[in-house]
């Protein structure tokens, strides 16, 4: 049985630091909307074929769930942040998760999982066991409660260093046991072989480790590569996170990478340049530095087809979990979506439903 986690990114629906910060009732649909070519046959902007949907909604939500579970995946894994202090819930970015998937009628078909990405700080954990580790159709790997950490680095930062860290999971471990909702598997995700995974696995008692996309590991040479060549650059590592880390290594396929929407169509388009948010008052937010960067093209269904073939046989061949993570459900504006648009239709969820479950 293969296990499909696809990343569910989270900013297509109103929301209230969005309000303050960018204009009442902005979503990130606007930068998709606002997209320009950047070369000569550069597809931009992108239309998705359902339209520029809430997901924050139950119906909209039940959508997705149904779509994705049609098509052989097996679960969504949530971008989470944490925000205690904001005055908008205190739980960060999780209307997508809480006031949509969690309120479909047909949330049973899909488990789900995190992918925790912000606010790091670990009082967040009371709020995790308690409003997702409780739920029913929360993710399970070998009878732990999945939860990844995408910035390693910044998730020890926040709490004080490797050994305070290691000390406030032991307890979380414990809080989570004394809840009777048994263990928790957390994952890391790998940002590039430039992290040091391997003392955080060791120290953390880290139980797996998988890739978000593949652009952390790989990026065509020239402005512009084929999916072919970036697929074969980013799976040439599989092998040797597998041997790496010590642990299980599950991999990842990519969509594609285009990040070209987050670059303002009057800002010239600069290869290493930064991810910049506006704000109502004329300025930006500087989210990530460096971000913009050389692109994929040809990333066609059948090309992913190709790339799901490949993880299969990864998988078929470890011995462990036939777990394969997606990026992803919905990274528009990256440019790594599965949610069908106007030019492949289903495209891509069929390539999932072929490889892994005909």
């Amino acid at each position: 049985m293969y296990e499909v986690a696809v990343y569910h990114w989270s900013n297509w629906h109103p929301y209230g630091p969005n309000d303050v910060k960018r204009g009442k009732g902005w979503t990130e649909w606007e930068y998709l909307k606002s997209a320009i070519p950047r070369f000569v046959g550069h597809r931009q902007p992108k239309k998705p074929l359902w339209g520029y949907i809430d997901d924050s909604k139950p119906e909209i939500a039940g959508m997705q769930i149904d779509a994705a579970a049609d098509h052989g995946v097996t679960s969504f894994i949530f971008d989470w942040t944490w925000s205690k202090d904001d005055g908008f819930g205190g739980h960060g970015n999780s209307l997508a998760l809480e006031s949509g998937f969690l309120k479909a009628g047909n949330r049973d078909k899909l488990k789900f999982g995190l992918m925790w990405c912000g606010g790091y700080e670990m009082e967040a954990f009371d709020y995790i066991i308690g409003t997702y580790f409780t739920q029913p159709n929360y993710w399970r790997v070998d009878d732990g409660l999945y939860i990844s950490i995408y910035q390693m680095d910044r998730f020890i930062e926040a709490n004080g260093g490797l050994k305070s860290t290691a000390k406030a999971l032991r307890d979380v471990r414990e809080k989570t046991r004394k809840a009777g909702l048994g263990e928790i598997h957390f994952a890391a995700i790998e940002l590039g072989l430039r992290e040091n995974i391997e003392v955080w696995v060791r120290e953390l008692s880290i139980a797996s480790v998988t890739t978000y996309a593949w652009c952390h590991n790989a990026l065509p040479a020239e402005f512009t590569g084929t999916y072919i060549d970036w697929a074969r650059d980013a799976m040439g590592y599989w092998p040797e996170f597998g041997r790496k880390f010590g642990i299980p290594y599950y991999p990842s396929v990519s969509v594609g990478w285009d990040p070209s929407p987050r670059c303002h169509p009057v800002m010239p388009y600069k290869v290493g340049g930064p991810l910049l948010y506006h704000n109502i008052d004329g300025s930006y937010e500087n989210v990530w530095e460096p971000y913009l960067s050389n692109l994929v093209v040809e990333n066609t269904p059948n090309a992913f087809r190709d790339a799901l073939s490949q993880a299969r046989r990864f998988l078929d061949g470890s011995g462990g979990n036939k777990i394969v993570t997606l990026y992803a459900w919905n990274e528009w504006t990256e440019g790594g979506y599965l949610e069908p648009d106007d030019q492949y239709g289903m495209g891509y969820l069929k390539a999932i439903k072929e490889i892994f479950f005909n």
